[in-house]
């Protein structure tokens, strides 16, 4: 006889072990060793402090196997040791952290190499961390006293970029020890005239590190960072940035490493900084091949698709081109395509979605291309080159879009109107046909059409007369009913003279007047101020109308290419049109919402 309980347990071990060792190895998998010093500039004899942080999940770990340390001195081999524990999401880790004290020997740019360390069986090494050590003797005979207590400084990632790279551009505050900074508030009004400027996003508080300039300790942390992208060739300057710093001493002067952030004394006092301007030499594009070039620079991938394969007369189709990638993404231009006769396009729209974290802007970008056929029949819109400048390589990269072809078919609704329309549904009347003379019968007023009509008419005279006179009323007396009334005149008008002062070259003043036209609307529509109001703000007012989302992000995307029109210096005519036709369908919607 077969034994059950034999089975089960066989195969309950044997699942109860499998899960165990996927577990092991996926903790295993997550293992993190990382080292850290606490000051990368130090003077010689100065201390360092070294620490080694093994973090995951693990059963065994040995103590880490230090190297070689040839220009720093070895204080102990014994490290002082720290463990934690964390349970997250039914899984637990420990972190174990073993620091030890270095001595700096000598001057000089140096790395400490990597530790070893074993894990359950398996090697692992640290990452080597270069430090810069620098002569005391020669720090203490610099002139220390010329260099001030509290400085700002910008700090570029390139200072020889090309047209449309990004640059990352840190805002960095230098204060010596001794000084605590309790707050900052940036100074309204940084232009950055020549770039497209961008805020990126970072999460926490300002960490303040040690460094030495000219021989002189200051501590560092940076306030704020920004993506700008030259507009345009030749030497332009990156002007002052300046913000206002509340400081006061420090309670210890003997303690370089008090918080960042610490709390507020008496002797507390605001300082107005100004960074000194930063030149950059902006290199131009070089020439392009034959592949049609976006605007892009950057690192990103092109693609483009199409809604159906299959569709009928009269019916809409997209094409979407997508853009993903890191890099200008607000400067991307629409990519233009080569239609086959037969088709026609309408409101051509875009969509952006930035990512300002992660120190640069990265993100997406789609190009809605909606188009209609008017006969059936196969179609083929043949491929496409495209290219971008991948500043990283120093060369343009192209991409191939594959041609997209799909079939368009009778409308067979039409077919049947069509049909039916030449019939005659009456048939002839056949057989004798024979007279009868009929009584007339008493005529009844109330049945007569014309009574009624004879009565109906004055009434409704009158009734439109009375409307028409308190409409009068009401428009000479109530300001925001007739500005709600003459909103979508007043926006067309606008967006007419946007196209014929398009035409005449002064696209800048068009894209200004697009802009008028849909922010007049939306405030006189709302019964919002005229002016003094952000973009965002008119984009909150629609949102709590509750207008639907894709109507908001149209609007948005107007907007924002109205505010951005200076930084794009290829907009032509056409263009302009198409985001005025945009403009007219969205304020044609919104106008039977508002």
């Amino acid at each position: 006889m077969k034994r059950i309980g034999n089975a089960l347990f066989t195969a309950g071990l044997f699942l109860v072990l499998t899960l165990t060792g996927s577990s092991v190895g996926w903790a295993q998998s997550d293992i993190s060793v990382e080292a850290s010093v606490s000051e990368s500039t130090v003077y010689t004899g100065e201390r360092v402090s070294l620490s080694i942080e093994i973090s995951g999940s693990f059963n065994n770990v040995s103590r880490p196997e230090l190297p070689d340390f040839d220009n720093f001195r070895l204080l102990s081999n014994s490290p002082s040791t720290s463990r934690s524990y964390r349970y997250i999401n039914g899984q637990s880790s420990v972190t174990y952290t073993y620091s030890y004290y270095l001595i700096a020997q000598k001057k000089g740019e140096f790395k400490i190499p990597p530790a070893n360390i074993t894990i359950d069986g398996e090697a692992y090494t640290t990452n080597a961390i270069p430090v810069r050590v620098v002569d005391r003797d020669e720090s203490a005979n610099s002139s220390a006293s010329e260099q001030p207590d509290i400085f700002l400084q910008l700090e570029v990632s390139d200072k020889k970029p090309v047209a449309g790279q990004q640059i990352i551009t840190d805002v960095i505050l230098f204060f010596r020890d001794g000084l605590e900074v309790n707050s900052y508030q940036p100074v309204p009004g940084w232009k950055a005239e020549g770039f497209w400027k961008e805020e990126l996003e970072n999460s926490g508080r300002p960490r303040a590190e040690s460094t030495i300039i000219d021989g002189v300790r200051y501590r560092k942390a940076r306030l704020l960072q920004f993506s700008l992208f030259p507009t345009k060739s030749g030497k332009l300057e990156i002007s002052p940035y300046k913000i206002v710093v509340a400081v006061r001493s420090a309670r210890s002067n003997n303690d370089p490493f008090s918080s960042f952030f610490s709390g507020f004394g008496n002797n507390q006092r605001e300082v107005e900084l100004t960074s000194d301007p930063i030149t950059l030499d902006v290199q131009p594009l070089s020439e392009t091949d034959n592949a049609y070039y976006l605007g892009a620079v950057g690192d990103f991938d092109i693609s483009r698709s199409i809604s159906t394969n299959n569709a009928i007369v009269g019916e809409s189709i997209e094409i979407e081109t997508h853009i993903r990638g890191t890099g200008n993404i607000p400067l991307i231009s629409k990519p233009n395509y080569e239609l086959p006769d037969g088709l026609e396009i309408y409101e051509p729209q875009e969509s952006s979605r930035i990512n300002r974290r992660n120190g640069a802007i990265s993100g997406s970008k789609t190009f809605t291309d909606v188009i209609i056929a008017r006969s059936p029949g196969n179609y083929t819109i043949p491929e496409r080159t495209v290219s971008y400048y991948d500043p990283s390589r120093d060369e343009y990269q192209t991409t191939t879009l594959a041609a997209l072809t799909f079939t368009i078919e009778e409308n067979p609704d039409a077919v049947a109107t069509a049909t039916n329309s030449g019939q005659f549904p009456v048939s002839p009347i056949t057989g004798l046909a024979s007279w009868v003379s009929v009584t007339p019968a008493p005529v009844d007023l109330l049945a007569i059409w014309w009574f009624w009509v004879g009565w109906i008419i004055p009434l409704l005279l009158l009734g439109v007369a009375y409307w028409r006179k308190s409409y009068i009323e009401k428009m000479e007396t109530d300001t925001a009913f007739a500005r709600s009334v003459k909103a979508a005149d007043k926006a067309q008008n606008r967006l007419d003279k946007a196209v014929a002062v398009s035409q005449q070259g002064n696209i800048k003043q068009a894209y200004n007047l697009l802009q008028k036209a849909i922010t007049g609307f939306i405030s006189d529509r709302l019964n919002m101020p005229e002016a003094g109001l952000s973009n965002q703000a008119y984009i909150e007012a629609l949102k709590d109308e509750e207008v639907e989302e894709n109507l908001v992000k149209n609007v948005r995307m107007l907007l924002d290419k109205c505010a951005s029109i200076s930084y794009a210096p290829n907009t032509t005519h056409a263009y302009l049109k198409s985001h005025v036709g945009l403009a007219e369908s969205t304020l044609e919607k919104l106008q039977k919402v508002l």
